[in-house]
């Protein structure tokens, strides 16, 4: 099965005669796929794709977003053949388990990537959040931010504050103490029905406050009522992380993605 799957596999640039079936193909688990589809609607522009076909079926894509980040789904035997296409020569990977022998096969891995890993590969959990799940604690004063608040957000985070105003294009929720914004959590991408909290981030010295549960609480709490389930992705080695989004109501689903830097073999 293998062999024939591979003679009759083909990789093609996305085109319109495939888009459509391409968003049935990620529409079967959009928690897998979220980025994809969130990307391809909103970021087209800065979004390349390559789609894997065998018998004329999708079996897998990468997508190459920003000119910096290699996002790969699908089967395993197709995975060589879909990064070939790509000429980055370093890239923030996002791929399944089944796909590291392939990138180690043409990429020598470098860093995780996120800071607590321990080890050069980050394996991020999935977690979920419903109505049904959702256990609000809210034990701090917490406001929406508004782009009036880039600037705080940038001097929490310690980037400038245009790229702050990223976070921004949904919604946003934060914990001040006096004029410095010292918490905050964002989902600054939102399909139709679902959202991703990204970019949870507390003030070492205020931190074990109730900072991150309320903040994380508040936005929860507003996708919710705007009738989408909530997602995040969280590095097993966070454990403290973890425990927060426990509180509320996240549940691990099971879904685990490998996220590191690489660079191409010469």
């Amino acid at each position: 099965m293998r062999g024939s799957l591979l003679k009759a596999t083909a990789v093609v640039p996305l085109d319109k005669a495939v888009e459509s079936q391409l968003f049935e193909f990620m529409n079967e688990d959009r928690v897998s796929h979220f980025y994809a589809l969130y990307d391809l609607r909103h970021l087209r522009d800065r979004t390349q794709v390559w789609v894997a076909l065998a018998d004329r079926a999708i079996i897998g894509y990468l997508m190459e977003f920003d000119r910096r980040i290699l996002y790969m789904r699908g089967e395993a035997e197709c995975a060589v053949s879909l990064l070939k296409k790509s000429d980055l020569f370093e890239a923030l990977f996002n791929i399944e388990q089944r796909h590291l022998s392939a990138v180690k096969r043409l990429y020598k891995l470098k860093e995780p990537a996120d800071k607590m890993t321990k080890g050069p590969i980050t394996t991020f959990l999935t977690m979920k959040v419903t109505s049904e799940t959702f256990t609000p604690i809210i034990k701090r004063s917490v406001q929406k931010l508004e782009k009036k608040d880039a600037q705080a957000l940038a001097d929490l985070l310690s980037i400038e504050s245009q790229a702050a105003l990223n976070f921004f294009r949904g919604f946003a929720f934060g914990v001040f103490h006096g004029n410095k914004l010292v918490s905050y959590a964002a989902s600054p991408e939102m399909l139709e029905d679902l959202a991703i909290v990204r970019g949870v981030f507390t003030a070492p010295e205020e931190r074990n406050k109730g900072c991150s549960t309320s903040v994380c609480s508040a936005l929860a709490r507003r996708l919710l009522q705007e009738g989408r389930d909530v997602m995040l992705y969280v590095s097993k080695d966070n454990p403290s992380a973890i425990k927060v989004y426990r509180k509320i109501g996240f549940r691990d689903i099971g879904h685990r993605q490998l996220g590191f830097w690489a660079k191409k073999r010469r």
